[in-house]
């Protein structure tokens, strides 16, 4: 597939040897050779651990990227950008899906028609974010896949579903952060897809727990992340970015970051009240409506997933069964 990068980001990549960080922008990439930027070998990690002084000299490798130190982008495979000690996502966290799964999950005695359940959503929506607060869940870096891998749908599950996520790149040790200053600790913004096998997640023996997340959301390649991050300084206004996903070439969610229930800076400062994070970490924003439930389709083998972000790019995922020996 072809991409292009306007501005520049930071991405993994590998050229059939070697897996390396570089600074890609339009259709090149500079390799980062150890001592370049930071103290021996150079992982987007290592660059997001030293992000004040890194991020003011990117500007300046461009030029580089684009001479004769660049190497075509066709020439390399793309991986998922960085590895991160953290992963943080927030559920049920766009005013639309919200109000979706209230109306999907409607129990059999319920009467309520869906503009009665859409407005109950609404009015219980609009209570959470003046009174509440965002609910979090941890991932397993484990689970995370390039954004061209394929994604394995393990036999045991009838019902692997999509939720395409903007997420957030931290780029500096933050703990108890305000709100007000929350932005200065995000260094930019990545692509991740949630994949989820929803018959696991809330089996009858696990649903007076709350669901089994672990098992539902962590299985290898359920994470496609990538493919670039871009900076924050690039992004613009992110509550302007439109998240899309296509299965098979049909559109199945868009929506953009503008309707958020708890916004960027609110997730940000309510993990690190939580915790310490770390450069590196990542934080789902959550996923908009159209999810596998609203649409009564689950993954199959040999279904292709399209999770776009406008201005970070784009994956493309295989689906395929999961071999067990």
């Amino acid at each position: 597939m072809t991409r292009w990068v306007e501005g520049y980001a930071l991405g993994t990549f590998t050229d059939g040897i070697d897996q390396f960080a570089g600074l890609i922008t339009g259709d090149r990439v500079l390799r980062f050779e150890p001592d370049r930027l930071v103290k021996g070998p150079v992982t987007v990690r290592s660059l997001l651990e030293n992000w004040e002084f890194v991020r003011s000299r990117l500007p300046d490798l461009v030029e580089s990227a684009l001479g004769a130190d660049g190497i075509p982008l066709s020439e390399l495979r793309v991986q998922a950008p960085l590895e991160p000690r953290q992963i943080f996502q927030a559920g049920a966290n766009y005013r639309t899906h919200v109000a979706e799964i209230m109306i999907s999950g409607r129990a059999a005695d319920d009467e309520r028609s869906p503009d009665e359940l859409r407005r109950a959503a609404e009015e219980m929506m609009d209570e959470r974010a003046r009174i509440g607060s965002p609910f979090f869940f941890a991932g397993l870096p484990a689970a995370i896949c390039g954004p061209d891998d394929d994604v394995l749908l393990p036999p045991e599950s009838a019902q692997v579903d999509w939720e395409v996520e903007l997420t957030i790149v931290v780029g500096a040790t933050a703990r108890r952060v305000t709100r007000e200053r929350a932005l200065d600790y995000v260094a930019g913004y990545t692509v991740c897809n949630d994949i989820s096998a929803r018959d696991l997640q809330f089996p009858i023996e696990h649903q007076p727990l709350g669901g089994d997340w672990m098992r539902a959301k962590n299985r290898p390649t359920f994470l496609p992340t990538g493919p670039f991050v871009v900076p924050a300084e690039l992004v613009g206004d992110y509550r302007d970015l439109e998240l899309t996903l296509d299965l098979n070439g049909e559109r199945k969610q868009q929506d953009t970051a503008d309707h958020l229930l708890f916004d960027v800076p609110t997730l940000v400062a309510a993990a690190s009240a939580a915790t310490t994070l770390y450069p590196g970490d990542l934080i789902l924003t959550g996923s908009p409506a159209g999810n596998g439930g609203r649409w009564q389709r689950w993954l199959r083998p040999g279904d292709l997933i399209e999770a776009s972000i406008t201005g970070l790019g784009s994956q493309h995922n295989t689906c395929v069964t999961e071999i067990i020996r």
